[in-house]
């Protein structure tokens, strides 16, 4: 059982760093473009954050016109193709005025030429980009779909597979438990025929008897004489004092059930001292014969 439950979290450890990838990679690229000028826009008007500049030089730098603009078409992102590449020209005409002249020109530049109109009008382009959903309408071609579509389906299977997974963990784990519980029930309930005397308290009535065996939680006790009797009795044998319940009886046994279970080491000391060779009953030397 302890090597299956192992088997089955390794299998659900190698699972779960499984991930879809939806993302698209000229999406994420436009993106970053117009951050970056949302970014250089607002340094120019207020003078604060001034690593836009060179957030935008880098991501030009990374980026030319041209090979971007190949990239666009070749996944369909052809409406967001001409403000991208205006924006770009445009961009590259501030850093120069910015360069040459400093910030207050170059704001004052942006203004003129309506960058910021132009950069919102990109932002709605890229941000509509169906690169991580299908769209019925929208600027992303088939095969930006598909891969989103595929990617969906790749995810549905991989946590499909981790909830089966899970499933079988937990319910092996319950099992496991379960069995581990009937093993302790039964140890416990394992019942050793013996030959102890005891005597019975029950109520104003005492009785002396033998327990011809004894587990943890119960004992069987034949009385010398028989007597009926019912409820809660107390029992002296081997030294010890327990408070018991009656469970069943017959014309010659009684059994009774123990309010405190005896632990294991008290148990097998009276098993000890009082083997069944010490009975001279018939059903215990039958029983005596069997264990030899």
């Amino acid at each position: 059982m302890q090597r299956w439950l192992l088997i089955l979290a390794l299998l659900l450890t190698g699972l779960l760093p499984l991930r879809a990838e939806a993302s698209c990679a000229v999406h994420q690229d436009l993106s970053n473009l117009h951050r970056a000028s949302r970014g250089v826009l607002s340094y120019l008007e207020t003078g604060e954050g001034a690593y836009h500049l060179q957030g935008l030089r880098s991501w030009m730098s990374v980026h030319p016109p041209q090979p971007l603009l190949q990239r666009m078409r070749a996944v369909g992102i052809t409406a967001a193709a001409p403000p991208a590449m205006e924006l770009l020209k445009r961009h590259q005409a501030l850093l120069h005025i910015y360069a040459s002249q400093g910030r207050i020109a170059a704001r004052d530049s942006a203004r003129h030429l309506k960058v910021a109109e132009l950069v919102a009008e990109f932002g709605l382009l890229v941000e509509a980009l169906p690169c991580d959903q299908v769209k019925e309408e929208g600027f992303g071609s088939k095969l930006v779909a598909v891969a989103a579509e595929d990617a969906r389906m790749r995810q549905q299977i991989i946590n499909a597979g981790i909830a089966w997974v899970s499933f079988l963990v937990l319910g092996g784990s319950i099992l496991y438990f379960l069995d581990r519980i009937g093993i302790r029930r039964i140890r416990r309930t394992k019942r050793f025929p013996c030959a102890v005397p005891c005597t019975l308290q029950a109520g104003s009535r005492t009785l002396r008897g033998h327990l011809v065996d004894l587990s943890r939680a119960g004992a069987k006790l034949r009385p010398d004489v028989p007597l009926v009797v019912s409820g809660r009795v107390g029992l002296q044998f081997g030294g010890y004092t327990v408070t018991a319940q009656v469970r069943w009886q017959t014309a010659d046994y009684i059994g009774v059930q123990f309010t405190k279970d005896f632990n294991f080491m008290q148990l097998h000391r009276l098993l000890e001292a009082y083997p069944m060779d010490a009975l001279d009953t018939g059903d215990v030397k039958v029983g005596a014969r069997l264990a030899h």
